[in-house]
């Protein structure tokens, strides 16, 4: 699969580092797409952006019905529904794709979106499924889990594993090979698929083969004393001509992400409970083989930076892809972004090739 922009690559403790190069080799300014938006906007907040900040999910809602992304899937696909039994007598509606032919033993990708855990919607990255189901040649889910507040913590996430162990179990009339599962997700849905991991090897139930996790939320509300974690904004590095863009734009999902976790956690629980926060879990061994995808401004990445060093410590094979020049959710405007397609496509080179980042030198 062809990767569409220049890249860097080392191992640093362990981890497998990528930095994806802007044209011209640039790495300190906004990628030509977003400052184009950035320019037509001016000073106009958007109205989603607005709703965001103001904390209204429902206006937030009833906006996300298209994607913001477009199709470039060109493969014609199988499509359809599934509704499956999950805790509290509630049932999650799944959308399933595939290629046309009928084949035996596939790969399958599991998907949770994004939206904080109180908003988003399979339509929103119907476009990034039915992608990844024709680079892949595998099944891909796309999970419609509950949403926060009306259903906070753990309703989503037992939603997110009763698909899993749904899908394990009728493996064989999905037509796909059991042991080449692969969760992934996208911000709260990188949340939700990384619990799913964890609590996948704590179980000792080895379903999950693999996991990639686009600018995961890892650690809910509190990081205070978190190990190997530091979030600053001297951290990022940017050109002074960008600042008043840049920064926003990290202050902007540290902002949103406090609100979201207020109205999903309960008041009384911890939220340093590996349950809650897969970074704070005490072990990673025999975690799944992991790809990280962050943007290079996004308060998140410094949480993937962390994760990703606990991981190599314990021996999982690990990579992190880093695009400079991207924001936060940004494989939500596939089609848009040519990043979007590129993150794509090595997302789905990993699901399919075991061997993907095996080896990597500097270049």
């Amino acid at each position: 699969m062809n990767c569409l922009f220049e890249s860097l690559s080392w191992t640093q403790n362990g981890v497998n580092n990528i930095v994806k190069l802007l044209p011209g080799q640039r790495i300190g300014t906004l990628a030509k797409e977003i400052c184009d938006e950035k320019k037509a906007a001016g000073d106009t907040v958007s109205e989603k952006v607005q709703a965001i900040r103001d904390g209204n999910v429902e206006k937030v809602r009833s906006l996300q019905t298209i994607p913001e992304g477009r199709e470039i899937a060109t493969a014609q696909l199988m499509q359809w529904d599934e509704y499956i039994c999950a805790p509290q007598d509630t049932v999650v509606p799944v959308t399933l794709y595939r290629q046309l032919e009928p084949k035996a033993m596939r790969p399958c990708v599991i998907y949770f979106h994004g939206g904080g855990w109180q908003y988003g919607n399979r339509t929103v990255v119907q476009p990034v499924c039915r992608y990844l189901a024709q680079q892949t040649d595998a099944l891909v889910i796309n999970t419609a889990y509950r949403l926060a507040p009306e259903n906070p913590w753990p309703a989503g996430f037992q939603d997110c594993w009763a698909v899993v162990c749904w899908t394990y179990a009728h493996a064989q009339q999905l037509g796909i090979d059991k042991t080449r599962i692969t969760v992934a997700g996208d911000s709260a849905g990188g949340n939700l698929a990384a619990l799913c991991s964890h609590k996948d090897r704590t179980e000792g139930l080895n379903m999950i083969e693999k996991q990639v996790l686009y600018y995961p939320a890892l650690a809910v509300r509190d990081t205070d004393g978190l190990e190997d974690f530091e979030f600053n904004l001297e951290n990022y590095v940017y050109d002074d001509s960008q600042k008043h863009w840049i920064e926003p734009f990290i202050m902007a999902i540290y902002n949103a992400g406090k609100r979201s976790e207020s109205n999903y956690i309960p008041a009384n629980i911890n939220t340093k409970d590996s349950r809650v926060s897969p970074l704070w879990d005490k072990s990673f061994i025999n975690l799944p083989k992991t790809l990280l995808i962050t943007a290079q401004y996004d308060y998140l990445t410094q949480q993937a930076r962390a994760y990703a060093k606990k991981l190599a410590q314990a021996n999982v094979p690990v990579t992190m892809i880093n695009y400079c020049g991207m924001v936060h959710a940004f494989v939500d405007k596939c089609g848009i972004y040519p990043q979007a397609e590129d993150s794509l496509n090595e997302a789905a080179d990993f699901v399919v090739n075991s061997n993907r980042f095996a080896e990597r030198t500097v270049t």
